[in-house]
This record gives structure tokens, C-alpha cells and sequence, in this order.
């Protein structure tokens, strides 16, 4: 009969622990402060390395500093991280803090992006790329190449008014993965075009913000699987913008974050180590939250059920 007691009382102290240990369990994938002075991972296993994304003058570094060479002309930066695939209940967030050159653009909407995406596991994305409207790259995916078309890389991506008054909001486009015609992209320019993307839901409501010359802000976005079929994103800025939808989506995996800006928003010259050419990120960080699967409540009913069992057995 004390050994009944004994594995009543363990199967007591399981169940009350077991909501302890369904607890969303975070880790960091990418934390990268530029502290090293160099775009790769360097010694530090949470840094990441960074590309560009449409062109070789479109990304500088420096101590501290991940420099988006923009100024008069569009470009973007990228970075792959180890892929990531959301269950039920887990979500994928990418924080990312960052300063304003001395000019900034006045009259631009959805000037600023940022995306997160599949790789699909496709090789080449780890490096810097070459893409315009006259050279797409088939790496991101595009209807027309040779000799095949290739898909585009499943993902969304978080597009920014950029001071336009108090109609500043934010807005969120899927990209349209099919490849059988122009009017179904890829493009082969990841984010430097919203051609190729379908707005999901609708803008979000008017914020107001402004975007001012030598200031840092805080932006995030993030993504969470709440069913089989539904992810829901939020992107935030600062304390005081927020935005939430939710979208049918194409892929639970995801292995890479861009941002891009267009030419004549942030900076006036676009020239690696010229003044006033971009935006310069100080931190960029990943974050992965998963939701453990309930087996410590499946070891307490066993637990309870052995016990009950011996008991009418003894």
C-alpha cells in the first residue's frame, strides 16, 4: 500500500508541474551588434553573415554599424539563418534597431521593407546578389528564366510609409510564389518592387509616424502559426505602432531576412563610406518561440494509471 502512496504522490507533484513545463521555451537564432566590424558570423556563434541583395555598393560595415547603402538609389541587404519551421503555437520575430541618416525623404509610401522568407533550400542566397528590373535574379524566383522559371521563395514582407502625414501606416504582402506568367511573379528582385506580392488584408490604420534624420528606432516583425493553414503577423515601430493581420500561408519555414529601401528616401549619396548614404542597423536579432509538445502530461496520467492499477491489484 506505501508504494501506491509513493507513485500517487509522484504523479501529484507531475501534474503540478507539468504547466511549468508546457511553457513557451524562446531562443535566440541571430543576435548581431556588428561589435566585430565585418558582415560575417565572425567568433561570435549568434552573429550571421549579410549580403546584398541587389546590388555589391548596397552594404558597408563598420564597428557597431551594418550600413543599407541607399541614397539615391534603391538597394537592399540580406541575411540566411538556419531555417526555422513553426508548429502550431510558434512564432518567429526579427528586432531590429537603426539610424536614420541626415536626410530623409519627405512624400514615399511603402518606401521602407523588411521580409522574412523560405529559402527553399535553394543554394547561391548566402551571398551578395546582383538584381535590377533588366538583370532579375532567378535565385528569388522569376517567371521568365532560362532555361526554366524558378518559384519564388514563400514569405512576407512588411512595407513602411515614409513621412507621408498622418496616413503613415504599415501593411503587410504575401509574395505570389506561381511562376506560369507576368501577371503571376517572381520577379527575380525579392522586395525591390511590390510587383510580384499580394497585400494581405489591408493597411494598417493611420499612425501618423515620422521618420526624422539622426534618429534610432525600433522596429519588429513577426510571424505565428495559430492553425494548419492560418499564420498571423504583427509589425511593430517603436512604443506606439503596431499592426496585426492574419493570412493563409505557403510555407511554415523560414531561413531568411531582408530589408530594402527605395532611392531618395534615407540619404543622399550612394557610395559604400560617403556620408549620409543610408540607414545603419546597430542590433539585428531572431528569435524563435516554441510551444513544447504536453509529454510531462502524458507522463502524469500513465503515472496515475499504474497507480490506480497497482492499487486494485494489491
Amino acid at each position: 500500500m506505501m508504494r501506491v502512496w509513493k507513485l500517487l504522490l509522484l504523479a501529484f507533484i507531475a501534474a503540478l508541474t507539468a504547466p511549468a513545463l508546457h511553457a513557451q521555451v524562446t531562443t535566440t537564432i541571430v543576435n548581431d551588434s556588428f561589435t566585430d566590424g565585418t558582415r560575417d558570423n565572425g567568433a561570435d556563434p549568434v552573429d550571421t553573415n549579410w549580403w546584398a541583395s541587389s546590388s555589391t555598393s548596397g552594404i558597408e560595415v563598420a564597428p557597431g554599424s551594418l550600413g543599407m547603402v541607399t541614397g539615391s538609389t534603391g538597394r537592399g541587404i540580406h541575411a540566411i539563418f538556419p531555417t526555422q519551421t513553426l508548429n502550431v503555437g510558434d512564432s518567429l520575430k526579427a528586432t531590429y534597431t537603426f539610424t536614420t541618416p541626415a536626410t530623409v525623404g519627405t512624400a514615399a509610401a511603402s518606401a521602407f521593407r523588411v521580409g522574412l522568407f523560405d529559402t527553399l533550400g535553394r543554394t547561391g542566397l548566402d551571398a551578395d546578389i546582383t538584381a535590377s528590373t533588366a538583370a532579375p535574379s532567378p535565385l528569388y524566383g522569376y517567371y521568365n528564366a532560362t532555361p526554366s522559371p524558378t518559384t519564388g521563395l514563400p514569405g512576407y514582407m512588411m512595407d513602411m510609409d515614409v513621412n507621408t502625414g498622418a496616413t503613415s501606416d504599415l501593411a503587410f504582402r504575401q509574395l505570389d510564389t506561381a511562376v506560369n506568367s507576368a501577371a503571376q511573379t517572381p520577379t527575380g528582385r525579392l522586395m525591390g518592387t511590390t510587383t510580384g506580392f499580394t497585400q494581405v488584408a489591408n493597411t494598417g490604420p493611420d499612425a501618423g509616424y515620422t521618420f526624422t534624420g539622426n534618429t534610432t528606432y525600433t522596429g519588429s516583425l513577426m510571424l505565428t502559426r495559430l492553425t494548419d493553414t492560418d499564420m498571423q503577423i504583427t509589425g511593430t515601430l517603436g512604443d506606439t505602432v503596431t499592426h496585426t493581420v492574419t493570412d493563409t500561408f505557403d510555407s511554415a519555414s523560414y531561413g531568411m531576412l531582408a530589408f530594402w529601401a527605395n532611392s531618395n528616401i534615407f540619404g543622399s549619396a550612394n557610395t559604400p563610406g560617403a556620408a549620409d548614404n543610408g540607414i545603419d542597423f546597430s542590433n539585428v536579432k531572431i528569435e524563435y518561440t516554441s510551444v513544447p509538445e504536453p509529454a510531462s502530461m502524458s507522463l502524469v496520467m500513465l503515472a496515475i494509471g499504474w497507480a490506480a492499477r497497482r492499487r486494485r491489484t494489491v
